[in-house]
């Protein structure tokens, strides 16, 4: 079975979902592994001094232009600039309801690659694992497909592990709904094998060879379909 499923989170405190250091927020100052010496210091004084507003003015210009183009190259200029104020420019795009807004954030922040953006997908993956059980299903649904275009984030994880029920933090009904809709975004065989794998048809997982018997197709087969699958939920969405 793939590493995504596990039944290990026993030592997490009994109620609601519970956030994680990588998920708390913005460290806005911190050197990143990516960072220079050099560029750490240089991108910390330009935090402290309020330089590159110009800049930042600029790309929030672009944002707001007709053009997809210019759209697209100011948010990844600001995924890659990586300061608490770029990418609270993206957050912002982020937790809007308009799917072309919070789509051109998560290209921006998965294609920067700053450690902040990084925390920001979290934290906002995070807030949308909590939406998943809200009885307002425009809500839910708005939260189910921005965690789905994120691609895989730890929320992502926990909430598939969770599905059989032994989260202590997430609730397993929750879990499972997401599961149960996030394989019924694939192709017909894949949601098979899936369903099989996740225990998602009974509640029991079955293994790459009682999966293979019940599909009548060879344990190659179920193997590789279970791989294009993870594969497959796992990526974000591509903008545009």
């Amino acid at each position: 079975m793939s590493d995504t499923k596990s039944n290990t989170e026993n030592n997490e405190p009994a109620t609601g979902f519970v956030p994680t250091a990588e998920t708390s927020g913005i460290t806005r100052l911190s050197k990143t592994d990516s960072e220079t010496e050099g560029d750490h210091l240089r991108r910390v004084a330009d935090e402290l001094s309020g330089s590159g507003e110009e800049r930042l003015g600029k790309l929030r210009a672009m944002l707001s232009s007709r053009d997809p183009n210019e759209q697209v190259a100011a948010a990844r200029e600001l995924g890659k600039i990586g300061s608490l104020k770029a990418i609270q420019m993206l957050r912002e795009l982020l937790v809007s309801s308009h799917d072309v807004s919070w789509k051109l954030a998560i290209h921006g922040l998965r294609v920067g690659g700053s450690r902040e953006g990084w925390l920001c997908l979290e934290g906002v993956a995070q807030e949308d694992a909590l939406q998943l059980a809200s009885d307002n299903r425009r809500l839910s649904d708005l939260s189910f497909k921005r965690l789905m275009s994120m691609g895989r984030t730890k929320m992502m994880d926990r909430l598939f592990r969770a599905a059989d029920g032994h989260s202590r933090s997430i609730p397993g009904d929750v879990a499972r709904k997401f599961s149960v809709d996030a394989v019924a975004t694939l192709p017909a065989m894949h949601k098979g094998v899936m369903e099989h794998r996740l225990g998602l048809l009974n509640g029991a997982s079955a293994t790459p060879s009682d999966t293979a018997a019940a599909l009548s197709i060879e344990l190659s087969k179920a193997r590789a379909l279970e791989l294009e699958s993870w594969q497959t939920i796992h990526s974000p969405a591509e903008f545009g």
